[in-house]
């Protein structure tokens, strides 16, 4: 055991002594995560739309009503007047006017001017629009409740008191009949990077170290060595596992603490994915480089090989967007089984018997190329 311990380890010394592995299995993903996660911000939640308040009243209602502005899906920002008169217009710029709160207490009607840039979103801009006279409406309705209570003369402790209550109507938005939810954002972005980086990464190096250890007879002498051809097989499998798994450390962390992405309710099942996942790339790289004769052969085909894998998988898209019949024939490929169980966990929510199946037939997949691999892995290089 101890052998086979040390050819792993020698494996994952040359994947990580090569002056190029840092680049691809740490700083591209990376850079690939955060830039497609912010093609799509909304991760596993709606998408958020911008809007700026310039407050020229300050009183309690003014304040009372950017409260009400900050709930929801908006990213509220403030400025003062007197930095809206020097700051480039925003994208989207409401304006409080000056004696707003003593007008609304005397029963005037206000006007409020939402201002857009040219360039704004309407999508968008029509949820800000519905954002604003949704706070409104809110706004009076608990301004007529404090009335027919009593005066409304320096009453923001109440209004924050009625304001803090939970809502006597409430609305849950959930799918129903044949809606599909789909995955966007961090959500999609950094499974889908994790899953196509560990493989393409893992059948690369461990394609090309194991057909360069062929040519140049280093397995030649590995099995003249106290080393059964089993033991030699198994100890190359294991360096395949070491350097899979520390790249599915690395991103998963990365991810959990760099991208603040929330992981899923289930930390067992999400380990249970990861390991059945690291351990069918290892035995597909295992084959690649028992099957292939030289190491142009091994980084060409693990190359095109991921690349297809990751694009049918649902690594570069969510499955949920393809043809019913595109998703079901993806299958014959690991990538798509752990993007499902990926999903079901981060985006959807499910616990560990989400990825009971995936994670046995990633286990599967791990099994067939690893006997393959050891069927076909001639020490001797020919």
């Amino acid at each position: 055991m101890r052998r086979i311990l040390l050819l792993a380890r020698n494996d994952l010394r040359l994947t990580v002594r090569d002056r190029w592995s840092f680049l691809w299995m740490l700083l591209l993903p990376l850079a690939m995560t955060w830039f497609f996660g912010l093609q799509g911000r909304q991760g596993s939640g709606p998408p958020k739309f911008s809007l700026t308040v310039v407050d020229r009243d300050g009183g309690w209602i003014a304040r009372a009503f950017v409260g009400e502005l900050a709930a929801g899906n908006v990213e509220l920002h403030e400025l003062a007047p007197a930095e809206a008169d020097r700051t480039e217009k925003k994208v989207r710029t409401l304006v409080l006017p000056e004696g707003f709160t003593a007008h609304v207490l005397a029963g005037e009607r206000q006007t409020l001017r939402l201002e857009k840039d040219e360039g704004a979103a309407n999508d968008y801009s029509r949820a800000a629009e519905v954002h604003v006279v949704r706070a409104i409406a809110r706004t009076l309705a608990l301004l007529v409740e404090m009335r027919q209570s009593g005066s409304l003369e320096g009453a923001a402790p109440e209004f924050a008191r009625l304001q803090a209550r939970d809502p006597l109507v409430r609305l849950d938005v959930t799918t129903a009949g044949h809606g599909t939810a789909v995955p966007g954002g961090l959500a999609q972005s950094v499974p889908g990077i994790l899953t196509m980086i560990v493989l393409m990464n893992t059948v690369i190096y461990g394609g090309v170290f194991l057909t360069l250890e062929k040519r140049e007879g280093m397995l030649r002498r590995q099995v003249t060595a106290p080393v059964s051809r089993a033991g030699l097989f198994t100890g190359k499998l294991f360096g395949r596992l070491l350097v899979a798994g520390l790249q599915t450390v690395v991103l998963v962390l990365a991810g959990r603490f760099l991208f603040h992405l929330d992981l899923g309710p289930s930390p067992g099942g999400l380990l249970l994915l990861l390991s059945s996942y690291v351990f069918a790339v290892a035995g597909l790289a295992t084959f690649a480089g028992a099957v292939l004769r030289t190491p142009e052969q091994a980084s060409a085909i693990g190359w095109i090989a991921g690349m297809v894998m990751a694009a049918m998988g649902g690594c570069w898209w969510p499955s949920e967007v393809v043809p019913r019949w595109l998703w079901r024939a993806a299958h014959v490929f690991p990538t798509a089984w752990a993007m499902d169980a990926f999903h079901a966990l981060i985006s959807f929510g499910r616990g560990v018997e989400a990825v009971v199946l995936p994670a046995a037939v990633l286990f599967g997949f791990g099994l067939f190329f690893s006997a393959l691999g050891a069927r076909y892995l001639d020490p001797s290089g020919a």
